[in-house]
């Protein structure tokens, strides 16, 4: 997801200030700290020039990607010179500086990491500092203190010190012309990592650890994704680093694929049993974000209250993946069907599928059913939209770039305001909408012919999907069959609480149409279940059907009507 330090409010704060004088240069040095060959933290050593009234707050890492207590990776805060350091009240986030009228001041701490162990999958994506024997993983959002009254565009100048021997170094942060807000949305690695180059797109990739596939190919698909992305947004190569470490795995079977986008940046989280082609879709999404929200009015400053908007920055980014997929070729229409249909099958057996955005808004961290409606919405919707404005000799496209001019422009509207504002121009009111299924939580529809000439957006009644058992509480319990239902065909099949559950060999997350079949052990024995997935009752799914005939003509016009241009 997203970093909200974006790009374009930097622009926008730049655009208001022209006139002001930049606030004085903050200074990062970062020094691995190391003992008997291991790195033990990352030394952080901080100058910058206090408050003209000789009292300066700071502020520590905090909150951010839905951890919390962030400052709890920061240590041994001293100030070495200019000024005297004391705690901020009742804030752990908080601390005081009292100094001479602006005094230049070195703050000096350590970063640790405040979990045990490597990165496990069991925790999800290592968004906080990771400071392990051979290397670290910094996100800047949960690494560097900020002057309380520093703004997104002070200037800021961070060097990489005592490199240790043999270790590579990559980070976001190697350009000559740094901000504050470029910093906190900025991962910096070090380490034992493996960097490769692609200097026709201005990319970097940054991995360790052992994977199925080679360093090169995926080298290869991320150039060619982002070379997609950029050619759709009509933007040449600027500097690009893709940062990839494993998480471990908490049990045998068990696959983790995640990560954020940044600035400049997208820092990946896999399990090693994870394909390239699945980093690959996850980095599809997370690319798109370098310009939505971020180059189109970018999102609230108030980070508590943005999830009620990823209907629009996440729903928009995944309307967008499967379009730039498909206008470079890279997927077929029958591969975006394949991709759509499973996000309409998910959204369709949702038991959340009807809640109101204040839920989303209250939900988001804590609920991982609540996590997938802003993005099945906002696409679903994005979907809805595009074929209103092809109805009137437009796409989303126009829409998307003309906000993208208008934020280049100055507008000071977010993404979320400006939207409705833009549509107008273009005479689709998406204000009703907006209030129907965003805010009230009204199931959202696809017309029949929403993606016609592809073929037709079939709705059906179909049988609930459900494994038979408890797949959390069996994920939960190191793959113990847990939560066995004596009512459904799992358990018919012989399916037993205590089985231990190996891999699944067939079957369709999500299809109760589709056979699925699961390897267990048995005691001693190894044995394959084979049953029909379902649940109790049915729901009413959407499903795009090609057409038989797609093919000459009929397809390069479905391939326009799915990949816009």
């Amino acid at each position: 997801m997203k970093a909200l330090k974006t790009v374009a409010a930097i622009a926008a704060l730049m655009l208001c200030g022209a006139q002001a004088p930049l606030p004085p240069r903050i200074e990062y040095d970062l020094t691995p700290i190391m003992q008997a060959g291991e790195l033990r933290a990352v030394q952080i050593d901080m100058r910058f020039r206090g408050e003209a009234d000789g009292e300066t707050g700071v502020r520590l890492p905090n909150s951010w990607g839905g951890q919390n207590e962030l400052w709890r990776s920061i240590a041994d805060i001293t100030a070495v010179s200019g000024a005297t350091l004391a705690a901020g009240g009742d804030d752990p986030a908080a601390r005081t500086l009292t100094h001479r009228p602006s005094a230049r001041i070195h703050l000096r701490y350590r970063i640790v990491q405040d979990f045990e162990g490597a990165p496990n999958a069991r925790q999800g994506n290592a968004y906080r500092p990771v400071v392990q024997p051979s290397y670290f993983h910094l996100i800047g959002d949960a690494t560097f203190i900020t002057p309380a009254e520093a703004n997104l565009i002070t200037p800021v100048r961070v060097r990489m010190r005592n490199m240790p021997r043999g270790w590579r170094f990559a980070s976001d942060l190697q350009h000559p012309v740094l901000t504050l807000g470029r910093i906190w949305s900025s991962v910096t690695v070090a380490g034992d990592f493996r960097i490769i180059e692609r200097p026709e797109q201005d990319l970097r990739i940054a991995l360790r650890g052992e994977w199925s596939f080679g360093d090169d190919v995926f080298a290869d698909e991320v150039e060619r994704i982002l070379g997609a992305q950029r050619r759709v947004f009509g933007d040449g190569p600027s500097p690009y680093l893709v940062t990839v470490i494993q998480l471990e795995s908490p049990q045998q079977g068990w696959l983790s694929i995640g990560g954020t986008g940044l600035s400049d940046a997208f820092a990946f989280f896999a399990t090693a049993n994870a394909e390239a082609s699945q980093i690959i879709g996850t980095l599809a999404h997370e690319g798109i974000h370098t310009w939505i929200p971020g180059l189109i009015g970018g999102m609230p400053s108030d980070e508590d209250g943005q999830a009620g908007h990823y209907w629009l920055s996440e729903g928009f980014t995944d309307f967008y993946t499967g379009r730039v997929l498909v206008r470079e070729g890279v997927w077929t229409p029958a591969q975006f069907a394949e991709h759509l249909n499973a996000s309409l099958s998910a959204y369709a057996q949702s038991p959340v599928r009807e809640a109101p955005n204040s839920r989303i808004l209250a939900e988001f961290w804590s609920s991982r059913e609540i996590q997938q409606l802003p993005y099945q919405r906002g696409r679903l919707l994005a979907t809805r939209w595009d074929a209103a404005l092809r109805a009137r000799g437009h796409d989303f496209d126009d829409a998307i770039f003309e906000m993208r001019a208008r934020a280049r422009a100055g507008d000071p509207l977010k993404a979320v305001e400006m939207f409705p504002i833009v549509m107008d121009g273009f005479g689709v009111d998406v204000r009703s909408d907006v209030a129907t299924y965003v805010e009230g939580g009204a199931p959202v529809l696809l017309p029949e012919d929403v993606f016609a000439p592809c073929g037709r957006v079939e709705t059906r009644n179909v049988a609930a999907f459900h494994r038979g058992f408890n797949i959390e509480a069996t994920q939960a319990n190191a793959n113990i069959i847990t939560g066995v239902d004596p009512a459904l065909p799992a358990y018919a099949a012989g399916l037993r609480d205590g089985m231990v559950l190996v891999r699944r060999d067939g079957g369709e997350i999500g299809n109760a149409e589709l056979e699925i079949a699961y390897v267990v052990r048995d005691g001693e024995t190894e044995r394959t279940f084979r049953y029909m997935p379902r649940g109790q009752g049915s729901f009413e799914r959407q499903q795009l059907v090609l057409a038989d005939d797609l093919e000459g003509e009929r397809l390069a016009q479905c391939i326009r009507v799915l990949g816009g241009g």
